[in-house]
């Protein structure tokens, strides 16, 4: 895991595409440059779509982990 200070975490668990990702681009956008979000999420389509978000939106993917279904990506804006 990677060693950093979490400024927000969303959790979204319970939830299904395409609102945890509204919720995340959302949060990050409210978020200062620099700062990282921790989201939680339970949706295996997030897999995908995080990082494709992450991508097409200049902000970094810092981690990405799957633990027994559980899902939590590391972003910094």
């Amino acid at each position: 895991m990677i060693d950093l200070r979490i400024d927000k975490v969303l959790d979204v668990k319970g939830l299904i595409c395409p609102r945890p990702m509204i919720m995340t681009m959302s949060t990050l956008r409210s978020m200062n440059p620099g700062q990282v979000l921790k989201v939680i999420c339970n949706d295996s389509t997030t897999k995908h779509s995080v990082p494709g978000l992450c991508e097409r939106s200049s902000f970094k993917l810092l981690e990405m982990k799957d633990e027994n279904g559980i899902i939590s990506f590391v972003i910094q804006k």
